[in-house]
């Protein structure tokens, strides 16, 4: 019987934590909804907008400045929120420094800048599988990308038949 084992080595750059980022914002709908979803956004400015036409029309002057005040927020909303996600890509602690992924049979072991763990795979969620890569998942808010292209050991296919193997329910996404 044949060990299979992958290893996974990146550096957290800009672009590794924007990437991470944005799949873990995927995996949860309501994130999802409000930082990737563009409707959210621009679906109700025409219909603001509109309001505030109909009512300066029909010379409700203060009313169509209240809705004025609501769209101006709502742009100040969306710029806001997108502030927020490079403060928190800012604050990583691990930022600028390379981290080193393990899978094998026995677990996951990861080594960073604050130490190393080991998981078993029972302790896992199901990961979220992608073209380049994969997202494991250790909890709802804990999560690593493994890009395929930071694969030093192993590769793509004997990742995903780790996960298959060993997590349950794992489905691709």
């Amino acid at each position: 019987m044949t060990m299979v084992k992958t290893k996974h080595q990146f550096v957290m750059t800009d672009d590794y934590i924007a990437e991470a980022q944005r799949l873990s914002i995927a995996q949860n709908k309501t994130l999802k909804l409000f930082y990737q979803t563009w409707w959210v956004w621009w679906l109700p400015r025409p219909v603001i907008l509109g309001f505030v036409l109909y009512l300066l029309l029909n010379h409700a002057e203060s009313s169509a400045a209240l809705f004025g005040f609501l769209l101006i927020f709502h742009f100040a909303a969306e710029w806001l929120g997108r502030r927020n996600l490079a403060k928190a890509r800012n604050r990583v602690r691990t930022k600028n420094t390379t981290s080193t992924v393990t899978m094998s049979e026995k677990g996951v072991e990861l080594d960073g800048a604050n130490g190393s763990s080991q998981i078993k795979w029972a302790a896992m969620l199901s990961p979220a599988i992608y073209p380049s890569g994969v997202l494991i998942k250790f909890s709802r808010f804990a999560m690593v990308w493994l890009p395929d292209k930071a694969l030093i050991e192993g590769s793509a296919a004997d990742v995903r038949q780790l996960l298959a193997d060993n997590v349950i329910d794992g489905k691709p996404v």
